[in-house]
């Protein structure tokens, strides 16, 4: 009989609302195709049952999936890896078995975390194909062969005293398994906010100087079936769901995708609101109407900043211009639209800020999110940048939150100019929700009303 799988979900942030452990689903669903009993464990819910629930399901392997390294707030940051920490150690009092590491966190820091918390397999990229293939492995013996190791993708392991690390792999779009949503969790997350996340594509091939995506997935896009896509939200929508978030790097990395998987929800008349990411590029008032007719109710636009020189810094890719038309066109169509910045990053100066005050005025009705300073994070062109410039070396920590913030500015005077214009424009939301807010928001969750729920933010 195949070996138990116990899968556990690290995350316990709820705030704005709890997210779906979509990747674990992944990799639960690979298992099961091959025959495995696998249970998952959430934290968000379960933290206080983790003993009971290792000792019910008696697991020959435990996976544990870290998402997120913090919070990624400059102030007062939370810090998630203790949360590892203490699962392992928890597990390990009562449990025999093979601790395995992953989750999209994990693959920033691999090596660290495997040294640190004493885990015996990490997997770094995705788990669906590496997952199988080393619990099948190690099913076999509790000695595999260093050949046998080698041929998992993105394994981190233990060799001669050394941690090693095998090359990632991409798995082809066709192959990625449609996720198990075990009934639990599904019923948790829908009680708990409503948002039920899928994804229809992996990979990112854009060049944001910050970003994590394309070191975690890679950069070539895998576009997932538009019938298959919707298929899996059919499937979502006969258990109760009523809205899901599209959690790709990027949705609209082509309107030809968009499109497919647009036209195929309204071909089904799959009656379920939906959210999702995009970039303020390429979004013709086609494109945009059709999203509308097909459900989109939010967008959250990765604009990281309202002023042209401070995007060619960021690596955008693209300019205001393109920026208040993309605005304009989620208005027109009656969508929801937020705005993500990333104030003091390189090329960030007073007067630039200034500029984005200015050009924020020519938004229409939305709600703007400032950031202040970027995480560093390894293996990304601002790391790469900031290791030339010397404002790091080599060993510098960035495990634990590390923040960058341009030469001439301070996290406390973006932080003041952000707090000046809040005052004349209260749709740049630069402290948490006031307590007001929050009871207005339960109030709406009460009432069972979906969605990330921030346009009750905007002017």
């Amino acid at each position: 009989m195949p070996a138990t799988i116990l899968l556990i979900s690290i995350n316990r942030c709820t705030t704005p609302y709890p997210v779906y452990p979509l990747g674990l689903s992944h990799v639960a669903a690979a298992l099961r195709r091959q025959g495995y009993p696998v249970t998952i464990a959430d934290m968000a819910f379960e933290a206080d049952r983790l003993e009971t629930i290792v000792e019910a399901t008696a697991p020959r392997f435990i996976g544990l999936s870290l998402r997120n390294i913090d919070d990624h707030r400059i102030d007062e940051t939370v810090f998630f890896v203790p949360q590892l920490f203490e699962v392992v150690e928890r597990v390990r009092r009562i449990s025999s078995a093979t601790v395995i590491l992953g989750g999209s966190a994990y693959s920033l820091f691999p090596e660290e975390l495997l040294e640190t918390t004493g885990a015996d397999y990490g997997i770094v990229g995705e788990g669906d194909e590496a997952m199988p293939k080393l619990t099948g492995i190690l099913s076999g013996t509790s000695f595999p062969a260093p050949a046998e190791l080698e041929l998992v993708p993105g394994l981190v392991y233990r060799q001669g005293g050394r941690i090693l690390r095998n090359a990632a792999a991409a798995l082809d779009a066709a192959a990625i398994p449609v996720p198990y949503r075990q009934s639990d969790m599904f019923d948790f997350y829908q009680s708990n906010g409503g948002v039920v996340n899928i994804q229809t594509q992996r990979g990112c091939p854009f060049t944001c100087c910050y970003c994590t995506y394309p070191v975690i997935e890679g950069t070539a896009l895998r576009r997932r079936d538009a019938a298959v896509v919707v298929d899996e939200i059919e499937e979502v929508t006969a258990r109760g769901a009523r809205y899901l978030f599209i959690v790709d790097s990027v949705f609209n990395s082509d309107n030809r995708h968009v499109a497919a998987v647009c036209e195929e929800l309204i071909t089904r008349n799959a009656a379920i609101s939906w959210g999702c990411f995009m970039r303020p590029k390429g979004i013709t008032k086609e494109i945009m109407e059709l999203m509308a007719r097909a459900g989109l109710r939010h967008v959250e636009f990765g604009t990281d900043s309202l002023c042209d020189t401070v995007l060619a810094a960021y690596g955008k890719q693209f300019t205001v211009d393109d920026i208040v038309q993309a605005d304009e066109r989620a208005y027109a169509a009656q969508v929801r639209h937020a705005h993500f910045l990333i104030c003091g990053g390189p090329g960030e100066t007073v007067a630039t800020l200034h500029e984005s005050f200015a050009n924020s005025l020519r938004l229409k009705k939305t709600a703007i999110f400032p950031f202040v300073g970027m995480r560093l994070y390894p293996g990304t062109s601002l790391h790469r940048r900031v290791l030339a410039e010397g404002g790091i070396d080599a060993q510098t920590d960035l495990l634990h939150p590390y923040f960058y913030i341009t030469a001439g500015l301070t996290k406390e005077r973006v932080t003041v100019l952000l707090d000046e214009f809040h005052e004349k424009s209260p749709r740049w939301i630069v402290r948490d929700s006031t307590p007001e807010q929050r009871r207005v928001i339960e109030r709406l969750r009460a009432k069972n009303i979906t969605g990330p729920l921030w346009e009750f933010l905007a002017q």
